[in-house]
This record gives C-alpha cells, structure tokens and sequence, in this order.
C-alpha cells in the first residue's frame, strides 16, 4: 500500500512538472522588441561624473599648494 502510494506521488509530481516546462516555453514579442533608450540619462551620468571628478583634482591641487 505504501508503495503504490510513493509510485502515485512521484508519477503525479513528474506529470506536473513536465507540463510546467512544457507550457513555460520562451515568449518574444511580436517585431522583435527594441532595447530601452539611454541616450539622455547616459549622458547626464557621464557629465556628472566628469564634473565631480574635474571638482576633485581642482580640490587636490588647491590643497597640494597650500601645503608649500
């Protein structure tokens, strides 16, 4: 009886998990999707960055001559 039991749960669970795979098949939209924009926001990050590193070495040379 316990067998047929475990023989009943394990064939259920393959049955199962066989039609979840089945039916879980890759989906691509219609006209192949294009990517997101980035031109905009990827250009304000760059100009961020090299501000804030241009302020940097301006705070570093200014603190090197003090020094002297």
């Amino acid at each position: 009886m316990k067998k047929q039991l475990v023989q009943s749960i394990i064939l259920l669970g393959s049955m199962l998990l066989t039609t979840t795979i089945i039916f879980a098949g890759r989906h691509t939209p219609p006209g192949g999707g294009g990517g997101a924009p980035i031109d905009g926001g990827l250009s304000l990050l760059i100009g961020a960055g090299a501000s804030y590193g241009i302020k940097k070495l301006y705070k570093k040379k200014e603190k090197n001559t003090d020094i002297k």
